[in-house]
């Protein structure tokens, strides 16, 4: 399964948030497509991989001190 979560750092988090992704240990059986910094709203965009929903919960609550999630199941789109 493909989640997609945007990050919205609580103000004067951003130190902590970048102490937290550059020594995250990700479970084996997560595993992060991107990581991006963005320019704008939101702060950051993450999209990984986890067996089901429980384990992408468990993995994005590493992030709640520092920032707001927001999580989408995404579904890839089939071109043809």
């Amino acid at each position: 399964m493909i989640f997609v979560s945007m990050l919205d750092v609580i103000p004067g988090k951003v130190g902590e948030l970048q102490k937290i992704v550059s020594t995250i240990k990700t479970p084996k059986d997560i595993k992060i497509r991107e990581f991006l910094s963005l320019f704008g709203k939101p702060d950051y965009l993450l999209t990984f991989e986890a067996p089901n929903e429980e384990k992408a919960l468990a993995f994005i609550l590493k992030f709640v001190s520092v920032a707001v999630p927001k999580t989408s199941l995404g579904m890839p789109v089939e071109r043809k």
